[in-house]
């Protein structure tokens, strides 16, 4: 019988995504095909342990179980990858499942580089490009791909001239407008801005939770986003989903985790000649950045039908109803495939 591949599961972490995170991660543990892996799932906490769960383990790995009923209990068993040869060794790949800071942005993938334990996903540079929203949007632009002007602004500068920072933002943007922190996902913390009235106080709330804040053009459109996975090395475009929020007027965090918060219509009905061009446009984000594996970029069709690149998420969530998974699903390629494909693309 061929031996099974050791996959740990990372999830948890330290960002604001923590939640979403966990969620990613019991999915892809009872979603990985137990006749190829032997599941390790592996909770970062909030204080920055690895704590590795057999009881969990034990569990996932006997044959055609699945965690999607059952709470998982972490026992405070501590996994140490630098040190414990026994624990570094026995992993074949570790599959991330972190979202946001420290998990998303590059960090946890170079640590696993000095390691030397494969990793699913983008490395280190395409992570903290893909991260940090003005630096992608530098690479979209190097890459020809059109994406909304932008002012970035950090907290010291915010503190010591915010009277300039208001008159250039309102300058160089414009109303309506878009505030968000320049390094988070999920849509934490983005606002709508319509008036100078509400500027200072939106970037004020902001920035105070973020150290790094983004002003950037709204643009006014339907949202869509097209994923990408690779095969043999080579990516290529799934089908690409129209998102309709159902609670607010953009696709927030409410709208993304809240039941019933937006509807996904995959293949999108765009007309068929827009759904090629933003399939084209997420596989040359991808390329621009650098990804590997998988990734999947927000686009916006705007009235007169110009495609606008907003961002790329280089972990999107794993839920069987999330966006990468249901567009897989629509090619024909199942969950376990598409887990599949992620982690072959890891080893390579």
């Amino acid at each position: 019988m061929k031996k099974k591949l050791r996959v740990g599961v990372l999830m948890g972490g330290v960002s604001a995504e923590r939640e979403i995170s966990l969620v990613t991660g019991n999915a892809v543990c009872s979603m990985l095909d137990k006749n190829k892996y032997q599941v390790l799932p592996i909770e970062i906490t909030r204080e920055g342990y690895f704590l590795l769960d057999k009881e969990a383990e034990a569990r996932l790995n006997v044959p055609e179980s699945t965690i999607s009923n059952k709470k998982i209990s972490y026992l405070p068993q501590k996994i140490d990858l630098q040190n414990n040869a026994a624990d570094r060794n026995n992993i074949d790949v570790l599959f991330i499942a972190l979202h946001g800071t420290l998990g998303e942005d590059g960090s946890i993938q170079g640590m696993l580089e000095c390691l030397g334990i494969p990793y699913t996903g983008s490395g280190v540079l395409a992570s903290a490009l893909a991260m940090h929203k003005d630096k992608a949007a530098e690479m979209y632009r190097a890459y020809d791909l059109l994406t909304p002007n932008f002012v970035v602004i950090t907290r010291k500068e915010w503190t010591k001239n915010k009277n300039k920072i208001l008159v250039h933002i309102k300058k160089a943007i414009g109303f309506p407008l878009v505030i968000k922190p320049n390094d988070q996902g999920s849509a934490v913390g983005v606002s709508i801005v319509r008036n100078g009235q509400d500027l200072e106080k939106t970037i004020n709330q902001t920035i105070t939770k973020f150290p790094n804040v983004l002003a950037q053009t709204f643009i006014k459109g339907q949202e869509a986003t097209c994923g990408v996975l690779e095969k043999n090395g080579e990516p290529f475009a799934l089908p690409p989903t129209h998102i309709l929020p159902n609670f607010n007027e953009f696709y927030d965090y409410k709208s993304k985790y809240k039941n019933g918060g937006s509807t996904h219509v995959c293949p999108a009905d765009f007309p068929v000649e827009i759904n090629k061009k933003i399939q084209a446009l997420a596989l040359r984000a991808h390329q621009a950045l650098g990804c590997k594996g998988m990734s999947r970029t927000d686009i916006f069709v705007g009235k007169d039908k110009q495609l606008w690149v907003i961002e790329t998420n280089t972990i999107p969530g794993m839920t069987p109803t999330s966006l990468l998974p249901e567009a897989a699903a629509k090619a024909g390629i199942s969950f376990f495939k598409m887990l599949d494909l992620i982690i072959q693309s890891a080893l390579k």
